[in-house]
């Protein structure tokens, strides 16, 4: 008996599985939408990581037990199982909580029949979970799952759907049960646990508005950005959409790397001294001044500021990825003046 399965045929079947759920929630009309979605979404999750196991030469099963068959992992042991083989780049806590979220639901989904608008939460759970589906299958597999998917689809609808952060925050008209109070405070506790970690929340919930935009304007569209609890409260968090970049990306590059008698947030990184330059080679690496969520930049172009976000990228950096950035930005500048001298 093959006790590791085949990985082709596991990962196979793993997007199967995923574009079942992104073709079913997408359906008009729908009764039983969100279950559905959310059982392909666990099995995509699950056939995934047997397939991530498959390829590592692990086995997929329990220990045979005498006179009773043979067992395959569920998905929360294929996940603990598996985690020694998530890259660095896929921080395993946010996405153990997000899937356990889902999993919360799958398993109680009938008393979430009555409560009105909970969908909303669960989109925002699942859309997470699909994005950090497609990087597992990127980075495990060499595999992009966008390649699988025509995006030409209609986002209408007769009647708008409620705003997350309304819904969540507990200021929209309609009454939250009992199972949706205790979930939505069970996903604070995962959010509290994962900041307290130094973890990334946008892998647990990132909340993704579909707009209607004319293309000229699409430099005006709205920007949600964090997830955090409303202070001053001890109940289910409040996501907070703002674009106020005081707010959201609070840090100037000096906050960060300091300067000679005055050190920044980040003194050392991997045993030497954290210094601008070696933050400039970072940014310049991944290219982190064009990413939103680590970095504001004002449109007249002379003030530019960073979030919190950006301390949690750079303190997990690796020696190697550190040494490849200050490697790869000296040859950047070498280059530069040569171009100008010539």
């Amino acid at each position: 008996m093959n006790y590791r399965g085949s990985h082709r045929k596991l990962l196979g079947n793993a997007k199967a599985a995923i574009m079942a759920a992104i073709e079913i929630y997408n359906k008009p009309v729908f009764q039983y939408r969100d279950e559905c979605m959310v059982i392909l979404l666990l099995n995509a999750w699950e056939l995934a990581l047997k397939a991530l196991l498959s390829k590592k030469k692990q086995s997929i099963f329990y220990p045979k037990k005498r006179k009773q068959p043979y067992r395959t992992l569920s998905w929360q042991d294929a996940l603990i199982k598996a985690r020694p083989y998530f890259s660095k780049d896929l921080p395993f806590l946010p996405i153990q909580h997000n899937l356990e979220l889902l999993g919360t639901y799958r398993d109680n989904a009938v008393h979430f029949y009555n409560a009105k608008d909970f969908g909303v939460v669960l989109y925002a759970l699942a859309q997470t979970s699909i994005k950090n589906f497609r990087d597992l299958l990127e980075q495990a597999f060499a595999v992009k799952l966008e390649n699988e998917i025509s995006w030409q689809l209609l986002p209408l609808g007769i009647r708008p759907p409620i705003d997350i952060i309304t819904y969540i925050s507990g200021t929209h008209s309609g009454k939250m049960t009992k199972a949706v109070r205790q979930f939505l405070s069970e996903l604070s506790e995962a959010v509290d646990s994962l900041k307290a970690a130094g973890e990334d929340t946008g892998r647990l919930l990132t909340v993704f508005n579909v707009k209607l935009e004319s293309i000229k304007k699409i430099g005006d569209a709205d920007v949600v950005v964090g997830v955090k609890k409303a202070q001053g409260t001890t109940g289910p968090l409040a996501v907070i959409k703002t674009q106020d970049p005081n707010i959201t990306h609070p840090l100037r590059r000096i906050d960060i790397a300091g300067k000679k008698n005055a050190p920044g947030i980040i003194k050392t990184l991997h045993g030497r001294p954290f210094t601008s330059h070696v933050f400039q080679a970072i940014v310049w690496k991944y290219d982190l001044k064009s990413n939103r969520q680590y970095c504001w930049q004002a449109k007249e172009g002379v003030l530019t500021k960073y979030s919190n976000d950006m301390v949690t990228f750079i303190k997990k950096l690796s020696s190697a990825d550190v040494d490849a950035a200050l490697k790869d930005y000296r040859k950047h500048l070498k280059s530069r003046r040569k171009r100008r001298k010539s």
